[in-house]
């Protein structure tokens, strides 16, 4: 028995096969869904039909809301299979998925012991939205993975690994973070990271972080980009594309406008039910004042700096939270595991620990069953 736990603990692969497995019948037996799959198929069809490949259109009306890299994806797909293979599409969410959940792994799970490290893992991959984006044709679950590789190559940058290498990385991973869904790839690393640094009266390594071989790598793509867009759409599709996609959106949303306190809220059902242990953890830890690593205080940071500032932008979306998932759950984890070492907590964060693990697994069966033998019924829900 030890032999085959060990196995499966040192080799995520085994894993992340097993996940597969498991979505696989829904994967394969349902529908794209109206409201935004079709909507993505459809903007590839009017793109490889009139030849557009920097600047998108919708039945004609401009479509500049997302960048390309997604639906570049979806064009290339569509020009190989000859048709929308929705199963091979879903791969390019979930592939992404069980990336972050590597690097989330072994760049901040390798402090956990391994009931509490496998446990954050399947609790991240069935928090609602997260599991949802995972096999929904979206763009977020990209963003999510250059996120958390900006987050580790970060992380590594300050704890004194400052080579030319991991800064290109770092501003490179930016990019693409920028490239799969717009200015909110850019937000979580730049205002989570320099909040870490201030409280942590490190405000002046900044430069480590956020020099020029950063800004190099993620101005020079984002010209190219702008420049490629200008060209093919003139200064009508960059003032939509600059302007009405961002600067709109944040003061005066014209889409998706929602109050203040919505992420309060929301958050605990989107990360259901993650949320309804790792939540009270944290405020538990707080109480009970656990001390965190650096590492641990990192994570926690980075996240809560990102949720105040995204609750003052003025489009607000459950899915926007998508990135500090990991991060909450792991931070999380973490507290939960120094909880279970404390006199007085430890049958407490144990028996929370189990619920977790087991409240996963109940999802994962779910969504097998679900799959086999309920497609009409999810497709309904879906549609």
């Amino acid at each position: 028995m030890e032999r085959k736990q060990s196995l499966f603990i040192s080799n995520p692969w085994l894993r992340y096969g097993l996940y597969l497995l498991l979505l696989l019948p829904l994967m394969i037996g349902r529908d794209a869904t109206p409201a935004n799959e079709l909507r993505y198929l459809n903007i590839a069809d009017e793109a490889l039909r009139d030849g557009h490949f920097w600047c998108f259109f919708l039945d004609g009306a401009v479509y500049a809301d997302k960048p390309p890299l997604y639906l570049w994806i979806v064009m290339l797909m569509r020009r190989i299979f000859g048709f929308h293979c929705l199963p091979v599409l879903e791969l390019f969410s979930l592939i992404p998925a069980f990336l972050t959940l590597r690097v989330l792994d072994r760049s901040f799970g390798k402090s956990l012991q391994w009931p509490f490290r496998i446990t954050a893992e399947l609790s991240l991959m069935t928090a609602a939205w997260f599991l949802g984006s995972a096999i929904v044709l979206r763009m977020d679950m990209l963003m999510t993975l250059f996120l958390t590789l900006a987050l580790e190559t970060a992380w590594i940058i300050v704890r004194g690994d400052c080579s030319s290498r991991r800064k290109w990385l770092f501003g490179l991973y930016l990019f693409l973070a920028v490239f799969s869904k717009g200015p909110v790839g850019l937000l979580l690393p730049l205002v989570g990271t320099l909040v870490w640094l201030a409280l942590s009266g490190r405000f002046r390594e900044a430069g480590k972080l956020w020099g020029w071989r950063t800004w190099v790598a993620l101005a020079v793509p984002c010209l190219i980009w702008w420049g490629c867009a200008w060209a093919e759409g003139g200064q009508a599709y960059m003032d939509n594309l600059l302007v009405h996609q961002t600067v709109d959106r944040a003061v005066n949303a014209f889409h998706h406008k929602r109050p203040l306190w919505f992420y309060l809220y929301s958050i605990w059902y989107a990360m259901a039910p993650a949320a309804l242990i790792c939540l009270p953890t944290l405020i538990w830890g707080a109480f009970r004042k656990i001390r965190l690593n650096e590492e641990e205080r990192f994570l926690l940071i980075v996240s809560g700096a990102f949720f105040v500032l995204m609750s003052f932008v003025s489009s607000k979306l459950e899915i926007y939270m998508l990135p500090i998932f990991g991060p909450v759950i792991y931070g999380s984890f973490a507290v939960l595991q120094s909880l279970s070492e404390t006199e007085g907590c430890r049958r407490t964060a144990t028996n929370l620990r189990r619920i977790a693990f087991w409240a996963a697994c109940a999802i994962f069966a779910a969504v097998f069953i679900a799959g086999c033998f309920f497609t009409e019924t999810v497709n309904n829900l879906l549609g």
